[in-house]
């Protein structure tokens, strides 16, 4: 074989699924794309679905969100941008978007070697991520985000219905999860527990009377930032139309991911829901469908890391995580059995 052909058999060729972006071109993008100026850094700030990258610019910052190529059209990102801003005028305490200097919307296309990445700017909003754990102010922090939570409901319902973005059905919310989640199984008894939970949730869904509307779609415990003078609601990423009860659910997945059932959870689920009563109300059909949605919440949760296991590695999402969700699940499948003390919240 001759060097050439040496050479050549050395070499494959492989297609990226998500690459990781130069933050210096991005920060250049972002300077040109939003007309952003004097930005001294740059740095990623959190990957996971999204990557987010911190942008500082002397005592302001601005957080560029970037899709990956698959995951959000231009189109889509558009949708939720526009229903945000309207949140904003209605009176919503929401994140404030950045236009593009150019005039022609709120999303910069970047050009990545797996394919086209939309990518949206949002002012840096003041307050911090809620504490739960070990903290004293733990109940009233979540009583306040249920009232946020319902303020943000209440004034969505006053506006046009969002179109545009994929529909949070019960096909994307619990059939794919649950395909998703029983491809990772080996065990009959595991992939028993998962089919029979899954007929109890659709069951407990499939005809229920819940109420339709929008959706933030991932109202966990971190979703809202808390300062003195106020509130800001973050992250419409999961944005679109869906059940209310569902979003409402979202709190409880995000402060349950190491807590089983018990006082500690009920607490906190409760201090939640008595929030949002106190500013609107849940129908009942809603409130009894909030035990099941808090399950489905988790295997969602658990269908989007599954998803990023080629991205992630199996040391993130791999056996030891799926013995921890297995374990979980048949923990709070109790929830199902019998209405939780914690519903008595919602009146």
């Amino acid at each position: 074989m001759d060097s050439s052909k040496a050479a050549k058999s050395r070499l494959a060729i492989v297609r990226p699924t998500h690459s990781m972006l130069r933050t210096g071109d991005l920060r250049d993008a972002a300077v040109q794309g939003f007309g952003i100026s004097s930005v001294a850094d740059c740095r990623l700030q959190r990957s996971f679905i999204n990557d987010t990258y911190r942008l500082e610019a002397g005592e302001r910052s601005w957080f560029l969100r970037v899709s990956p190529s698959t995951w959000r059209t231009v189109s889509e990102v558009e949708v939720e941008i526009d229903f945000v801003r309207a949140l904003g005028a209605a009176g919503a305490p929401v994140i404030e978007p950045v236009p593009l200097t150019d005039g022609s919307g709120f999303v910069l296309e970047l050009v990545a070697p797996e394919g086209p990445r939309p990518a949206a700017l949002f002012a840096g909003a003041s307050g911090a991520e809620p504490a739960f754990t070990n903290n004293p102010d733990a109940l009233a922090i979540a009583r306040r985000y249920g009232r946020v939570s319902a303020r943000l409901h209440a004034l969505a319902d006053g506006l046009p219905a969002i179109v545009g973005r994929p529909p949070m059905d019960l096909d994307a919310m619990l059939r794919r999860p649950l395909a998703v989640v029983a491809a990772q199984l080996e065990q009959p008894e595991a992939r028993d527990d998962l089919a029979r939970i899954g007929a109890r949730l659709m069951t407990a869904l499939s005809s229920a009377p819940l109420t339709l509307g929008f959706a933030h779609g991932d109202l966990n415990s971190a979703n809202i930032l808390f300062a003195d003078g106020g509130e800001t609601v973050i992250d419409f990423d999961c944005c679109g139309w869906g059940y209310r009860a569902n979003d409402i659910a979202a709190f409880a997945r995000g402060v349950t991911p190491t807590r089983l059932p018990g006082a500690d959870a009920s607490s906190l689920i409760s201090a939640q829901l008595a929030g949002y009563v106190e500013v609107s109300p849940i129908p009942p059909a809603d409130a009894a469908a909030i035990p099941a949605f808090i399950v489905v919440q988790r295997l969602w949760m658990a269908s989007l890391h599954y998803d990023r296991q080629d991205r992630f590695g199996l040391a993130s999402f791999g056996p030891a995580y799926t013995a921890r969700l297995l374990e979980w699940l048949r923990a709070w499948e109790a929830v199902l059995d019998e209405p939780p003390d914690w519903l008595a919240a919602t009146g």
